[in-house]
């Protein structure tokens, strides 16, 4: 198994869309990537903002939604374990730690990093999830296709999150009453 050694003030040599986020799993955890133009401000928001996370799951794309207060409002990024090489989220009814990075997109250094959780049912939810997009086939081009219908029927994130099938603010799942 390949190590990720970050550090705040160390470069973040991976691609990465300029001004983007990511996603990836390292040792079954998610690792959330923010790549911005950065004032201190937004570091300090980042740093200590509640945060928020989703799930939607739909035509076999699951969809991160995250949302961290004072930094940045509810936005989502698409995931399927086939891109995730030989990554897997085991369900042993813990809370999953959630790494959060802050690059500076000019310089590529590593300006924060977070740790959070999120819920048992969290892990539990997202475990199954990975599990049923791997037992079936993979085409990258239908799966990029399929993001994009998707996003056609949900254009923004607060439109995805009326579908989402769990919730949570802090490690804590949140009550279903979006109706």
């Amino acid at each position: 198994m390949d190590l990720l050694r970050l550090g705040v003030g160390q470069r973040f040599d991976h691609d990465m869309p300029a001004e983007g986020m990511s996603i990836m799993l390292a040792s079954g955890s998610p690792l959330l990537t923010f790549n911005f133009s950065l004032t201190e401000k937004q570091i300090a928001a980042f740093l200590n903002g509640s945060t928020s996370f989703g799930l939607a799951y739909e035509h076999d794309v699951l969809f991160f939604l995250f949302k961290i207060d004072g930094f940045l409002d509810w936005s989502d990024l698409a995931f399927t374990i086939h891109l995730a090489g030989d990554e897997a989220i085991e369900d042993n009814s813990s809370y999953l730690p959630f790494h959060l990075l802050l690059v500076d997109s000019a310089t590529s250094i590593i300006q924060g990093i977070r740790i959070v959780t999120a819920s048992p049912d969290f892990r539990r939810l997202l475990a199954r999830a990975t599990v049923e997009q791997a037992e079936k086939p993979f085409d990258t081009i239908a799966y990029y296709r399929t993001i994009g219908e998707l996003y056609k029927t949900y254009p923004t994130a607060h439109s995805m999150l009326k579908k989402a099938r769990l919730m949570e603010r802090g490690g804590l799942t949140l009550p279903d009453d979006r109706d």
